[in-house]
């Protein structure tokens, strides 16, 4: 006989005990990378993820999800549009962005989106920064002691290795995508609605490399692993993981460039690498 068994359908309430059990708590501030069918089938979708983690956290907590476009007119993409521009990260920041109580930062290829007490000061003037360098939103949130939660994801998705690669200073993060030039363009909307353009410079490149340094990071006991709701999770406190990373990267700072060869930046930055020998 054919056994037939319903798929749990969590709620809020369901996951908010699970972060809680992986020591997330009130007044933490906490950046999310998510992978929405990782969890499970949900009561209402991505809107029970982000309730149950802002539930957690509080009032006094605060929560950043990125909500990347890749807006370069080299890849085929419209305009960077602060309203319309859809996060290119998954369901959850998708829905996050879109919120009342959400600020979204202004940049054309990586924004984020944070919601709390200081979620204003963490997203303002991104433009002025480096997509995900010093003065970022990442940044920012690293210099509020935050946790990050990968949420069904690994490594290869952590956002916060990009800035690593920055704070390690290490040369190639000035190697861009487009060949014989020394940046990239992006474009984006302004508040007239004409299009601008933009120079961006610190690109960060590929991550497909990153799982390479999950290892290194268990070793030193940086990377925790936890579940919520059906997801496989890891938990880092981004203070630790730029402390190992600098130590890491010092050591083999190729790590993190993958190995694949139909890659449009990594083996460049590999060859610009090793040039400086």
């Amino acid at each position: 006989m054919i056994m037939f068994f319903e798929a749990k359908v969590w709620k809020s309430d369901d996951l908010a005990e699970h972060l809680r059990e992986a020591g997330f708590g009130a007044g933490q501030n906490v950046v999310v990378h998510s992978s929405l069918r990782s969890v499970g089938k949900t009561e209402y979708g991505p809107e029970t993820v982000v309730k149950a983690l802002l539930s957690v956290i509080g009032p006094m907590g605060n929560l950043m999800v990125p909500t990347f476009t890749y807006s370069l007119p080299g890849w085929k993409g419209d305009p960077f549009d602060y309203e319309k521009s859809a996060a290119r990260t998954g369901a959850i920041p998708e829905y996050f962005r879109k919120r009342s109580d959400a600020f979204r930062s202004f940049h054309p290829t990586h924004s984020a989106a944070a919601i709390g007490p200081e979620a204003r000061e963490i997203t303002e003037d991104h433009l002025k920064a480096t997509p995900l360098g010093v003065g970022s939103p990442f940044s920012r949130m690293l210099d509020r002691d935050a946790t990050i939660l990968m949420l069904g994801t690994r490594q290869d998705t952590n956002s916060s290795l990009h800035l690593c690669e920055v704070i390690a200073n290490l040369p190639y993060v000035n190697v861009p995508f487009t060949e014989n030039s020394d940046f990239e363009v992006a474009w984006f909307n302004n508040s007239e609605g004409q299009i601008e353009f933009v120079p961006v410079r610190e690109v960060p490149g590929c991550s497909r490399g990153f799982r390479a340094i999950e290892p290194e990071l268990q070793r030193r006991g940086v990377l925790q692993s936890c579940k919520i709701g059906n997801a496989a999770c890891q938990v880092l406190m981004m203070k630790d993981l730029v402390s190992a990373a600098m130590e890491i990267l010092a050591e083999k700072p190729t790590l993190l460039l993958c190995h694949l060869d139909h890659c449009a930046i990594c083996p460049k930055r590999r060859a610009f690498m090793k040039s400086l020998k």
